[in-house]
Formats: C-alpha cells, sequence, structure tokens
C-alpha cells in the first residue's frame, strides 16, 4: 500500500512541476507576444510621426511659398483714383496713366516702366469724382 502511495505521490508532484512549467511557459509566451506586438505598434508609430513630420514641413513650405507669392503679387500694386475712363483699348489705358503721372507726379515713365496696368471696377458713363 505504501508503494501506490509513493507511486501517488510522484504522479502528484509530476502534475505539478508539470503545471507549474505549463503556467510559467503560458506566462512567457504571453510576454513573448505582448513584446511582438508592441514592436510592430512602436515601428508603425514611427512611420507615421515621420509621415507627419514629412507632411508638415510640407504645408510649412507651401504657406512659405504662398506667403511669397502674395508678396511678390502686392509688390508692385499701386491703385490710382481719379482718372479719366476714355480708355478703348489696352495700350489707350497705359497711355492714360503715363499721363496721369507725368501731370500730377512729375514722374518720366514709358510703357516698359510699367509691368500691367488695369482698371478696377465696371466702367461707367458717370463723372469721375
Amino acid at each position: 500500500m505504501e508503494e501506490v502511495l509513493a507511486a501517488l505521490r510522484k504522479i502528484q508532484n509530476d502534475l505539478d512541476e508539470q503545471k507549474t512549467t505549463i503556467t510559467k511557459n503560458a506566462d512567457e509566451i504571453t510576454e513573448k507576444v505582448t513584446r511582438n506586438i508592441n514592436k510592430i505598434l512602436d515601428q508603425k508609430l514611427k512611420t507615421l510621426e515621420k509621415n507627419q513630420e514629412k507632411l508638415d514641413k510640407k504645408i510649412e513650405n507651401q504657406e512659405q511659398r504662398l506667403n511669397q507669392l502674395e508678396r511678390q503679387a502686392r509688390q508692385r500694386n499701386v491703385v490710382f483714383f481719379g482718372i479719366e475712363e476714355n480708355e478703348r483699348s489696352y495700350s489707350h489705358l497705359e497711355n492714360n496713366l503715363i499721363d496721369f503721372l507725368e501731370k500730377y507726379f512729375s514722374l518720366n515713365i514709358n510703357c516698359h516702366d510699367l509691368e500691367a496696368a488695369r482698371r478696377i471696377g465696371k466702367k461707367t458713363d458717370k463723372p469721375v469724382r
């Protein structure tokens, strides 16, 4: 009978060891899987952060370019009021503007000095204010 009890105790000890080993292995596997998932997520996060940085740089560059273009567009703009509205063509408008500048500002310029000239607003038959 003692032999049977000893065998049962040995079996019980073996089962306890196997249970401990299985629990330990399960914990190790869980830890490895968690580490792998975290590693993959970190890689994806780094990729997303790099893409975000690139997009931020592109946005900043686009904003700088837009500001520069807006400055260039406004750089040479001058608006004159009170010029007679009797132009019939672009060259006639330029000549009216040159005459206006010579008369009121004593500037001697020619058509090549003007980059562009255009009227703002609708042409009306009402007198200039």
